[in-house]
This record gives C-alpha cells, structure tokens and sequence, in this order.
C-alpha cells in the first residue's frame, strides 16, 4: 500500500505546484496592468502634449501665411516636423513615435479636413488649422508574459486660427468688464471683476435673469448668450462665487489660453439679485487666473476692444484671416 501513497503524494505535489505557479503568474500579469499600464498613461499624457505642441505649431505657419508674414523657407509639414523632434516624437526614439497631420477648415459641425500636410503641401485658402495624430508605442515589462511586447498608445490635436467676421457667442462670457474712460494698455492683465458696482454680487452677469449656478457654469462652458444690439441690460447673476462647476468651466478657459471675449458695462443699477448691467460693447482677452471663492479675482490679459459689436449675434461667423485682420482667435479647439 505505501507505494500506492507515495504516489498519491506525488500526484499532489504536482497539482499544488500548477496552482503555486498558475498563482505567481496571475500576479505578475496583474502586476504588469498596475506597472505597464501606468507607463502607458504616462506615454498618452506624454502624446497629447506632444500633438498640441505640433497642432499649434503647424496652425501658427497657417495663421502666418493667410496674414502674409510667412518663413519662405519653411513649410506647415517643416513647422510640425520641427516641433515633433524637439518633443522626442521620432521613429527611432527610445520610444518609437510617429505622426500624420491635416488641414482643417470650416463645417457647420466644426473643424473638418481637407487635405493631409505632406513635404510638398501649400497653405490651402480655406484652411483655418491643423489636426496631428500622434502614436506611441512603449514597450512592456510584466505584460509580456501575455505576449504583448509594446502598447499602441494614440493621441490627436486639432487648433485654428480663426477671424471673426462677428462677434461669435461661442467666446462671450457672462462676466462684467466695467468701462475704463482712459483706455487698457494691450498685453497688460487686469482684475476683470470686483463687484464693487453690483452690492451683493460677484461680477457675473446672466443672459436670462436665472440665477441658477448649473446655468452660469453652462454659460461659461459652453457660451450660450442671445443676440442682442449694445446697449443693452442684463441682469446680474449674484452669489455664486463658490461654485465647483463655475471654477472647472473658468479653469477650461485658463488653461486652453484661448481668446475669449467679455462684456463691457458703464454702470450698474440696483444691488444683489435685481442689479442690472449696462452693456456698451465687448473687449478681448486672454484669461490668466482666478481666485476663489472670492471673484474679485479673475484677470485676464487684455487684447483689444473688439469691433464688431453691433449685433452681438447668437450664430457664429469666422473666416481664415488676413493682413487686414487686427483680432484673430488662435488656439486649441480639441
């Protein structure tokens, strides 16, 4: 009979040896999804500043020739390519790294392509920018023991540069600008808000005369004013300094660097929630930071007052710019 159970032991062993080995190697994998993984979000961080950096680099060429201030010796393709070596996008990188890029135009829908940006590629007339696709492919570690040797990790950005033929509700924001007699100085940054005129409230302005805070971070997101002709009142928007959703929609603004524009009022009448502005035209800027909960800091650098105010149209309208052009939108747009 001993023989009989040493070979039961035997069989044993081997089965809690498969579990003990089948154990470590379901670790290890998971493992590798924790380490592999982060390197792979890494890299995707990593590509989509690199395809930002490479959208706007392309889209300034395309900005620079409609405005006729072009490098002769460059082109869109150079632009890009030049941004895409400074940022370690190249084939032969310790990550290998490779791109493609388009012109992009107008459409009802947004930016759409119209060509791709190759060697030999002019400036087509209508585009108005640039998308990049970005894809890296890092290599793995624990994962490999699944036979996945690398991730495909694929990124994109598009940006524009756009000058408006009206004042387009997609960059107004309801935040009040008071009036300044004597003028701004472009490129200087300004406290834009302060509430001081509106007793009670905090400089923010509402289309509708709702003082709900979801429909002022709304209007912040995703502009959204009527059209209307200056001047003109609108209500202000008072108590919603705190907001969480009206910080993040701030901070979009902020961080994308992108043109907006705001409204200018000369005086306020009434204090709290029945205070009205008197809107008198629009001004240009770029917002910089902002304080909270107390509003009384939100600055921007000041670009210009903007011209074309009359109406201020609830439709957008844009065009490529030109030499003539004194207010053009440049930035990210996705």
């Amino acid at each position: 009979m001993a023989p009989k159970r040493s070979a039961r032991r035997e069989r044993e062993r081997g089965q809690v040896l498969i579990i003990v080995a089948g154990g470590i190697t379901t670790l290890l994998l998971l493992a590798g999804l924790v380490i592999d993984g982060g390197i792979a979000i890494f890299n995707r961080r990593d590509g989509q500043n690199t395809a930002d950096i490479m959208a706007l680099a392309g889209t300034k060429f395309v900005k620079d020739v409609h405005m006729a201030d072009p490098n002769p010796s460059a082109s869109t393709y150079a632009a890009i390519a030049s941004a895409a070596t400074a940022n370690g996008c190249t084939a032969g990188g310790s990550v290998p790294c490779t791109w493609e890029a388009w012109f992009v135009g107008k459409s009802a829908s947004g930016p759409v392509d119209i060509g791709n940006v190759t060697g030999g590629a002019g400036v087509p007339a209508n585009a108005l920018g640039v998308r990049v696709h970005v894809e890296r492919q890092p290599g793995t570690f624990l994962v490999g023991l699944a036979g996945i040797d690398s991730w495909d990790v694929d990124t994109q950005a598009t940006a524009v540069a756009e000058a408006f033929t009206t004042t387009p509700p997609g960059l107004l924001l309801p935040i009040a600008f008071k009036q300044n007699p004597g003028g701004y100085e472009p490129g200087k940054t300004y406290d834009i808000t302060d509430g001081k005129d509106a007793p009670g409230g905090f400089g923010y302005i509402s289309w509708t005369g709702s003082n709900d805070p979801n429909a002022l971070a709304n209007s912040i997101c995703n502009p959204d004013n009527p059209e209307f002709s200056v001047p003109y009142t609108f209500w202000s928007d008072p108590g919603k300094s705190n907001s969480t959703d009206v910080r993040a929609c701030l901070q979009k603004w902020i961080d994308g660097k992108r043109t907006i524009l705001i409204p200018i009022y000369d005086y306020v009448t009434g204090s709290g929630n029945p205070a009205t502005y008197h809107v008198v035209g629009v001004a240009a800027f770029n917002l910089t930071s902002q304080a909270q909960p107390a509003v009384d800091n939100i600055r921007g650098n000041f670009i210009e007052i903007y011209p074309f105010t009359n109406p201020v149209p609830a439709g957008s309208g844009s065009r490529v710019p030109t030499p003539d052009d004194t207010s053009v939108n440049f930035g990210l747009v996705k």
